[in-house]
């Protein structure tokens, strides 16, 4: 049997034999439901594509760093959401992106069409590493050494000068013309972005993405099962550690830079936030959650000069009030509304 097929039976759970039922088994989801599916995925895509002929230069502006952060905050929450592992080192690898793309153009004149397909690359390989390091650790444990190797990635890019330019960045001309540009920019990220939620989307749904949910629910029954634990968690965070170098790479559109901060562990605690804003539950939660909290955030700093403290208190109240996050509040919501005009009929 093969180590997916274990989740779903073992020996304890096998029926005695008995007439055959196998045709009582559901037929496969019909194309009408598949379209169903699809309709709300592809509505908003449409709805997103049409806000870049109807918002302003500025709001596209901040729409760039929403798209970037709602790539990064996704594939943060296949660690966080779907295997149960709180990393604060995700920065490493969206800091890794960044500087693929400013460092390829800086010492070596590469086109930024070629750092950028190659950055996802770097961030696996150098996820690699560092997963297999880090698992090793369990818990608070991983957590913290996760940390420890976002501070060793900042500390390494602030001293590093001749090559990095340290705490001043490194800045220039090589994000391509037309993708300075508010619209183009934003079209370009908005095509990013849709093709990465959907290959992400393809991983949490996939028997792989089955494996990781049991993990979090219940590592020693799977562990006790024959499934690899370590090695799962380890692909796990290579993929999650790819699509937040992809993150940076689009982050740098956006900036037109590469700097030390992105790699500081603070900034893995973005897609954190998004997360738990939007619901870690929830495939689209950390997406919408990087809407809000970028929005939220330029808000705030025009009229507080605490803004930490107004964000850590709206935290607080979701994390009290619905752990879901939005996403599973609306959910709630439309629960209730459905329930209630069902009564009505």
């Amino acid at each position: 049997m093969s180590t997916y097929g274990h989740l779903d039976t073992d020996a304890h759970d096998v029926d005695p034999p008995g007439p055959d039922t196998r045709s009582a088994r559901p037929a496969p989801a019909s194309r009408t439901v598949l379209l169903r599916r699809a309709t709300a995925p592809v509505a908003l895509t449409a709805v997103m594509f049409l806000l870049a002929f109807t918002l302003g230069s500025t709001t596209l502006v901040t729409m760039q760093e929403v798209l970037a952060f709602a790539v990064f905050a996704t594939a943060t929450n296949l660690l966080l959401g779907q295997a149960g592992l709180v990393s604060f080192g995700q920065a490493v690898f969206f800091g890794i992106g960044s500087y693929t793309v400013a460092l390829g153009w800086l010492h070596w004149q590469l086109p930024f069409w070629a750092t950028f397909v190659l950055a996802p690359f770097v961030g696996a390989l150098v996820a690699i590493p560092i997963g297999l390091v880090a698992l090793r650790a369990r818990k608070l444990y991983f957590a913290l050494s996760t940390l420890a190797f976002s501070e060793l990635a900042y500390q390494l890019a602030e001293s590093r000068y001749n090559f990095t330019k340290g705490a001043n960045g490194v800045f220039g001309p090589f994000v391509p013309t037309a993708l300075t540009q508010p619209r183009t920019g934003y079209l370009f990220l908005l095509a990013v972005t849709v093709v990465s939620l959907l290959l992400l989307w393809k991983v949490n749904h996939s028997p792989f993405g089955l494996v990781l949910r049991a993990i979090r629910e219940n590592r020693e029954r799977v562990q006790a099962l024959g499934v690899n634990v370590y090695l799962h968690q380890v692909a796990a965070f290579v993929i999650s550690g790819a699509f937040c170098a992809l993150a940076g790479a689009m982050f740098v559109i956006y900036s037109q830079s590469g700097y030390p901060e992105l790699l500081d562990w603070t900034t893995s605690g973005w897609p954190v936030f998004m997360a738990v804003i939007g619901g870690m539950g929830t495939f689209l939660g950390p997406a919408l959650g990087a809407l809000i909290y970028q929005f939220g955030h330029d808000q705030l700093v025009l009229y507080f000069s605490d803004w930490q403290l107004v964000l850590g208190a709206v935290l607080l109240v979701i994390v009290m009030f619905w752990p879901d996050g939005l996403m599973g509040a609306l959910a709630r919501l439309g629960g209730v509304i459905r329930r209630w005009w069902k009564g009505r009929r």
